[in-house]
């Protein structure tokens, strides 16, 4: 792919999205529920995207890709491990909550295991910030089909994290939704999340290309 074809790719997603958005909000309640439902077919489809995305990175990333950036699979695990909910599956309560850690309820050994698990998740943040925010932000500018998927990538996580549980957030301010809104929110949050590992799979497809082009360059 050009980097013309990235963009196009990217938009033509985008559409894609907007059009399945626009679907699941109209379905029957029965046909809601098996596409949109807990472990329903969308959301199995994002968490099957994820591992399929890391799987992808180390066939084509080879060892060098494992070794030199190995926190993006990381990362991409670890949002496919989310995805089915490994974060409150098998312990007392969420690992995500600061209440895991401080509750007298919740064993040593399950503090410790959450504890390593979100030290691991602040050092793939800290790895990706150190070696790319700089480069990140120089390929946004230059409209870079790399820079721009990771773009991409961070507005869907941030706007489908924004309407997730879209009432009890809403509350606070007074604000009271209702049920068929809160469903809404809760379709369009699960669509969105559906577009985060098929954006991945683009953004790396595309880093693939440019670092194929350089090596041919310099060669």
């Amino acid at each position: 792919m050009t980097d013309n074809r990235y963009l196009k790719a990217y938009t033509v997603l985008a559409l894609a999205l907007l059009l399945l958005c626009g679907v699941v909000l109209n379905l029957e309640e029965r046909h809601s529920q098996l596409l949109m439902g807990e472990s329903g077919l969308i959301e199995v489809a994002s968490a099957v995207g994820y591992f399929v995305c890391a799987l992808y990175m180390i066939a084509r990333g080879g060892r060098d890709f494992l070794v030199s950036r190995g926190y993006f699979v990381v990362l991409t695990l670890l949002f496919g491990f989310r995805e089915l909910d490994f974060d409150k599956a098998f312990t007392t309560m969420g690992i995500l909550k600061s209440r895991f850690y401080l509750s007298g309820e919740v064993p040593l050994p399950e503090k410790v295991i959450g504890l390593l698990v979100i030290a691991l998740i602040f050092w793939t943040v800290f790895q990706l910030l150190r070696n790319h925010f700089v480069e990140f932000l120089h390929g946004v500018k230059q409209r870079a089909p790399v820079a721009l998927g990771i773009a991409l990538i961070f507005f869907l996580l941030a706007f489908s994290k924004s309407i997730d549980g879209l009432a009890r957030k809403l509350k606070p301010f007074g604000i009271e939704t209702s049920a068929e809104v809160s469903r809404w929110a809760g379709s369009v949050e699960e669509v969105l999340e559906l577009g985060i590992p098929i954006y991945m799979v683009l953004t790396f497809h595309a880093w693939l290309t440019r670092r194929s082009t350089k090596s041919l360059a310099h060669s």
